[in-house]
């Protein structure tokens, strides 16, 4: 999502972010070199960090294509770093490292960061006593199905807090006494057959099963559909372990050492940008528009960011120091004359070679993941970010944006795939620039905003 990790983020989103990292081409920034005002579009803001996936982002302008990775590592100072990059293609579909053509280039950049995170860390005990309360839990869920195939008389309620193993002993007891029965009110042997051997498969979970045994016992369920929809590889939406704290309160007397629900995240990013851009040369003040010359540069920010995660909601801030330049682009054209006829050449250029001015840039993104819109057993689900961002030139004047990128994925494998839309609102204080409002429409894979 754009400037954060949907999205996609991110944030952002992501980390987009953003999620959470799509891009809207923002409108040319520019006047001449005493202009104020700046371009926000050359900040690769990701207040909530980038994540691993790709993003296409289609406009009026053209294809932007954004990706990145990002990986852990388990060390006391630093235990992760992430590379990302943006490109674009112009209109007429034509791939380019950067675009000597776009009126508010540039259009390559890239981010290369190093942080710590509070939740990146060895949990060996945590991680083998959760993976039991899932075991418990999933047990507990078909406990429960066996029981829906019992006629209402003869379904029980089982305290949400029972064992696995309990639990299997009190439903034997009630689907020895009442067995299912067909249509018609007969006896129905054949799931009775069925449910016997259910029960029979989670007796032998144990306090400490790990999720092997789980897996082993799905495999015997793969012929019948209301039973294996509890399994990991069924392609059926599968709880979160929220999802089952709520179903079985009381049950997760488990796992040890759970980290907590608030998470931070800092790192530090340099962020360079290549610019392109054609010009004509000024001599003496006086423009030489025979003279057809290309400005390159590779412009340098550094940023920190500070990322705070607690349950589905993510904040991201992010502030740096660097280079932005100023890009006007019009038309300029050499008229030739010979006797009373006379030849006119125009082209797209600035007038001027571009001064880069060094900028104070900020960003703040909101994220919200999943957004409680769809059901929990809905095949999709949905989020949302709002990502502020501010580049104040040292030499005076302001510029702003406001993006709100809304993305929906699917539920059983969320953040695989990405569709979503995004409303972006401009300001700048330059009154050759103005404000605009643009709609950027993104799809592509995008991991969650995580803590890591």
């Amino acid at each position: 999502m754009n400037r954060s990790q949907l999205l996609i983020l991110a944030v952002v989103m992501g980390p987009l972010l953003c999620f959470a990292q799509t891009q809207s081409n923002a409108a040319p920034t520019q006047a001449d070199a005493s202009g104020k005002g700046s371009d926000p579009a050359q900040s690769f803001v990701s207040p909530l960090g980038l994540g691993t996936g790709a993003t296409l982002a289609v406009t009026q302008k053209g294809t932007n294509i954004s990706a990145s990775i990002a990986r852990q590592m388990f060390n006391p100072a630093i235990n992760f770093w992430q590379v990302g990059f943006s490109g674009t293609a112009n209109t007429n579909g034509q791939a380019e490292v950067y675009s000597s053509q776009e009126a508010d280039s540039p259009a390559f950049k890239a981010q290369v960061g190093l942080g710590k995170s509070s939740f990146i860390k060895f949990r060996p005990v945590y991680t083998a006593t959760s993976g039991e309360f899932r075991v418990q839990a999933w047990c507990r869920d078909e406990v429960n199905q066996v029981n829906n195939t019992l006629p209402g008389v003869g379904q029980i309620k089982i305290n949400s807090s029972t064992s696995c193993k309990d639990a299997v002993v009190v439903e034997q007891q009630a689907l020895k006494a009442t067995p299912p029965v067909d249509d018609n009110g007969k006896p129905d042997s054949k799931t009775q057959a069925f449910d016997q051997q259910v029960l029979a498969s989670l007796g032998t979970v144990t306090a400490n099963s790990d999720p092997t045994v789980r897996q082993n016992i799905c495999k015997t369920f793969k012929d019948n559909k209301d039973f294996y929809q509890y399994c990991d590889d069924s392609g059926k939406p599968q709880k979160s372990v929220e999802d089952e704290h709520t179903a079985y309160p009381g049950l997760d007397t488990y796992t040890k050492e759970a980290p907590s629900a608030f998470q931070w995240k800092i790192w530090g990013n340099w962020t360079p940008v290549l610019t392109s851009t054609p010009y004509r040369p000024v001599v003496d003040g006086v423009a030489n528009l025979s003279d057809k010359l290309n400005w390159t540069k590779l412009l340098n920010t550094g940023v920190g960011n500070v990322a705070l995660y607690y349950r589905s909601l993510t904040f991201g801030v992010e502030g740096g120091f660097g280079q932005t330049v100023q890009i006007k682009q019009q038309n300029v054209c050499l008229t030739t004359t010979s006797g009373s006829y006379s030849a006119q050449q125009c082209s797209m250029a600035m007038v001027g070679q571009p001064v880069p001015k060094n900028s104070w840039i900020s960003s703040t993104a909101l994220q919200i993941s999943p957004l409680p819109i769809f059901g929990k057993s809905a095949a999709l689900s949905s989020g949302a970010q709002a990502v502020f961002s501010y580049t104040a030139p040292t030499s005076g004047g302001h510029s702003s944006e406001l993006a709100v990128p809304f993305y929906i994925s699917p539920s059983a494998t969320r953040m695989s795939f990405v569709l979503g839309i995004q409303p972006t609102w401009d300001w700048n204080t330059d009154p050759m620039v103005g404000n605009k409002f643009s709609i950027a429409v993104f799809a592509g894979a995008r991991p969650s905003n995580t803590k890591n």
